[in-house]
């Protein structure tokens, strides 16, 4: 039962932080609409690093406990987030770098509460 609790756990996480990367790959159009490339030059680390999020959370949601390091990689990668969301510097609308900060903590979140419960088991 304890198994089943800790797959289930973790393949939630992996299917939030899944969202999470879609949402984080389609913030920067929808928050600043811009028609122009240069619109998106500050958010190329960001998106890079939710395409990789993105990815990690499929595995996660498909494959939940075979995959152990999953999780920590997760937590480091959404602290990468949060640290390019503190330290932009290329410009940008506030409204994408604040949700990027917002996104990347729950991305930590989700993912330390998913290490949490399956450590305990």
């Amino acid at each position: 039962m304890g198994d089943l609790h800790g797959r289930t756990a973790e393949s939630r996480a992996g299917v939030a932080a899944f969202l999470a990367g879609v949402w984080l790959i389609a913030a920067p159009p929808v928050l600043h609409f811009g028609a122009s490339l240069h619109a998106f030059r500050p958010y190329w680390w960001s998106m890079g690093l939710a395409v990789v999020v993105m990815l990690l959370g499929m595995v996660r949601a498909m494959a939940p406990l075979d995959v152990p390091l999953a999780q920590p990689i997760t937590i480091g990668l959404a602290v990468g987030l949060i640290v390019v969301a503190l330290f932009r510097t290329d410009g940008g609308a506030a409204a994408v770098w604040l949700n990027q900060l917002v996104v990347g903590a729950l991305i930590a979140l989700s993912a330390g509460l998913a290490l949490l419960i399956s450590m305990r088991r």
